[in-house]
């Protein structure tokens, strides 16, 4: 059987990202919280397409179901998306492997540049892996679910 469908996730459970959307009690202090997070996520692709050298185009924002979706191409062929509510869920997707091999090292490199130095960062960091369509993909249900676990 033919692999069609190659991805890169990551799920930052630990909201040790810095565009990670954190909640907040009033109006004023959501954009606020939405401003400074932007900010992070720009410098955040930024060092990515650095390290990736190949350029990513911005596509967008999807909201689905209350979920903040950031969208990007990438030049040569690859699609990523971020979820930015804590916690943050990132997936790239491609059909070729050393397509989605190069992703995965330049995700890597950037997020070690721009997270603590730490063992937590690391295990989050090791944590990520190129998966393909016979491995289970991070469903919004699943999400959900991780979601409501952090919140008790």
């Amino acid at each position: 059987m033919k692999i069609k469908h190659i991805f890169v996730p990551a799920l930052d459970v630990g909201e040790l990202l810095p565009f990670t959307v954190r909640g907040t009690k009033t109006l004023k202090e959501s954009i606020e919280e939405q401003e400074r997070a932007k900010k992070e996520l720009v410098k955040f692709i930024d060092t990515l397409e650095k390290n990736h050298r190949e350029s990513i185009y911005y596509m967008g924002i999807d909201v689905i179901e209350a979920k903040s979706y950031e969208r990007f191409i990438l030049e040569k062929g690859g699609f990523f998306e971020i979820m930015v509510e804590a916690p943050v869920a990132m997936n790239a997707h491609f059909v070729k492997r050393d397509q989605a091999k190069r992703f995965e090292a330049a995700l890597k490199k950037t997020l070690r540049e721009i997270m603590k130095k730490d063992k937590i960062s690391e295990l989050f960091i090791n944590s990520i892996e190129i998966n393909n369509e016979q491995d289970q993909s991070l469903t919004y249900e699943e999400w959900d679910k991780i979601k409501r676990i952090k919140l008790r």
